[in-house]
């Protein structure tokens, strides 16, 4: 309905309050524009038969999108440990598992470890992570909550690049939807950690878009609000936890929505 309002605002030569007439006119603009859409739509043609709710197509409330992905895994580090603890969130519906299933998953698996990175760290890295959740049946979305410990250890003088990295984990899931969201910190007491570390992962991860079109990237980085860190910077307060599992599961709806088959994305960059 911008259009109508844009030919509806081309039609005024006066004020609209300035007197009757004007309104008459536009009555009238609107009626023969909604008989004309009507006329080209099958649209029942009549007052009685047609709501306004018939013309102005509904457009959801933001946070209230659902997505295809029924299945979802999210492999993170240790800021995705407590994601799905409802004991160390504010309410059992702030879990990554709940707000995964607000927007219409029915299967959810967390996979967390403090301290991973894709490649190295104690533990299951995320690549073999990855691989084995594949070896077990694991299909579905992906949301790959990885990079602080990658870009860390990139900073520190590792030669395993960011974009190597990234090809590791995207080579394994050709062919399944992905959302990556980039990386953020908030004045870390360690400089490994810092701004220009994250920016240079987040440089490759937003550079991977042009290679892999099953992947979409969520700014988280952008969007995270400093006071929703912890004092060493770099992990999250319960509220910001809950936070960032609301703000994953709305940019899954919005890469991967309801009635849009198949696994490439209806968005690629997200914000907000």
């Amino acid at each position: 309905m911008i259009a109508l309002g844009v030919v509806v605002a081309a039609g005024m030569s006066a004020p609209a309050f300035a007197s009757a007439a004007p309104v008459d006119d536009i009555a009238g603009a609107l009626g023969g524009l909604a008989n004309s859409l009507l006329s080209d739509s099958g649209l029942p043609n009549s007052s009685s038969e047609l709501g306004l709710g018939d013309i102005i197509p509904k457009v959801p409330s933001p946070g209230n999108a659902t997505s295809r992905c029924t299945s979802v895994v999210q492999v993170g580090d240790s800021t995705s440990v407590n994601a799905d603890k409802a004991s160390a969130l504010p309410s059992p519906s702030d879990t990554a598992s709940a707000q995964y299933r607000r927007v219409g998953a029915t299967s959810v698996k967390v996979d967390a470890l403090s301290g991973r990175a894709v490649v190295g760290g104690p533990g299951t890295d995320a690549e073999k992570a990855v691989a084995g959740l594949l070896s077990s049946g694991s299909k579905g979305c992906w949301v790959i909550a990885m990079g602080i410990n990658d870009a860390g250890a990139i900073s520190s003088g590792s030669t395993v690049s960011a974009d190597a990295r990234i090809d590791r984990i995207m080579s394994a899931l050709k062919g399944q939807p992905v959302l990556w969201p980039t990386v953020t910190t908030s004045n870390p007491k360690n400089q490994a950690f810092g701004p220009a570390a994250m920016a240079t992962f987040n440089t490759a991860l937003r550079a991977a878009l042009a290679r892999y079109p099953n992947l979409a990237v969520y700014d988280w980085a952008g969007s995270a609000p400093a006071n929703e860190f912890a004092s060493d910077g770099i992990h999250y307060t319960a509220a910001g936890t809950a936070d960032r599992n609301r703000r994953f599961a709305d940019a899954l709806a919005r890469a991967y929505p309801q009635g849009v088959a198949g696994y490439l994305p209806a968005s690629r960059w997200i914000t907000g």
